[in-house]
């Protein structure tokens, strides 16, 4: 009987386990390859666009646990910064006394090759007040390791105009495929280096601040 049980649970995590690499599949055939170097994040877009709650389950839902990242001093962190569901249903707004909706746009930008071990995608999302550009590292299974926000904007005219007025976080991926990031945090600024590890996580391997938050 315990050996019935078992073959049964081992049964299911397979099933499980093909399932996932079979969505994962079909969810990277929407990303073509880029090109390095990339100096302009904003400059890159597409009209291809992508189902919320598909890529959610893909990549955020059936993932055991959340992605994570090496700081300055080696330790492994959850990321917990820019992280999140994508958005799954329009957004209900109100202008001048009309209820209006809002269609959130999740754009397959591409893929880029920072180790061929795995697979590294970028995602664009134009969201009701932000545009947003997040780089994915996965194994070639489906599994997500680590994320980077590249780019984070405001836009003044949310719903009405695609034009950011505000960047909060912008990047640049070098030849060699070092992410070059920068945050403004209300005057503090952040500026690191990014490399993909062996591991499959994004390490900072250089990091400064200036400046202080002024709220």
């Amino acid at each position: 009987m315990k050996n019935i049980i078992f073959s049964f649970l081992m049964l299911a995590s397979i099933t499980e386990c093909c399932s996932q690499t079979v969505g994962f599949k079909e969810f990277t055939n929407s990303f073509k390859p880029l090109k390095l170097p990339i100096e302009n994040i904003m400059s890159i877009t597409g009209n291809d666009t992508l189902n919320g709650k598909f890529t959610n389950d893909i990549i955020i839902r059936s993932q055991v646990k959340k992605p994570q990242f090496i700081d300055k001093n080696g330790n492994s962190k959850t990321i917990e910064q820019y992280y999140g569901l994508y958005p799954e249903e329009p957004f209900k707004y109100g202008y001048r006394g009309e209820q209006l909706y809002f269609y959130n746009k999740i754009i397959p930008i591409g893929r880029i090759e920072l180790n061929p071990k795995y697979e590294s995608l970028i995602i664009k999302v134009v969201a009701f007040e932000t545009t947003f550009y997040d780089l994915w590292n996965f194994s070639k299974d489906g599994k997500a390791l680590s994320v980077v926000c590249l780019f984070w904007g405001l836009r003044d005219a949310g719903p009405r105009d695609e034009k950011v007025t505000f960047t909060i976080v912008d990047s640049k991926i070098t030849k060699e495929g070092n992410i070059i990031w920068h945050e403004n945090a209300d005057g503090l600024e952040t500026f690191r280096t990014y490399k993909l590890n062996e591991e499959g996580y994004f390490q900072v391997i250089k990091e400064e601040q200036k400046g202080e938050a002024v709220f």
